[in-house]
């Protein structure tokens, strides 16, 4: 699982930010969180690195994006570590 924390600024026409608000609510790997002024949290939440791009990509052409910071990233290995005693 692949986790990146979003901070998202939004035009400052009210229409084209709430179209854009609207999209990435209804995306699936979003997680919109408290807007403040034109910015809003956001959580990216994918399978992999290449998935997380491929979204930010996405979400960064959206009419009514101005810009997206990513101020976090955690990543869960899935894969099992066999460990073998000496």
């Amino acid at each position: 699982m692949h986790t990146s924390g979003l901070v998202i600024t939004f035009a400052e026409d009210p229409a084209r930010a709430g179209a854009a608000e609207q999209q990435l609510s209804s995306a699936g790997p979003f997680t919109l969180g408290d807007r403040n002024g034109s910015c809003q949290a956001a959580t990216l939440e994918v399978a992999d690195p290449n998935a997380a791009h491929g979204w930010h990509n996405w979400a960064s052409e959206l009419p009514g994006v101005e810009g997206i910071e990513v101020v976090f990233v955690h990543w869960d290995d899935v894969e099992e570590v066999s460990h073998v005693d000496a």
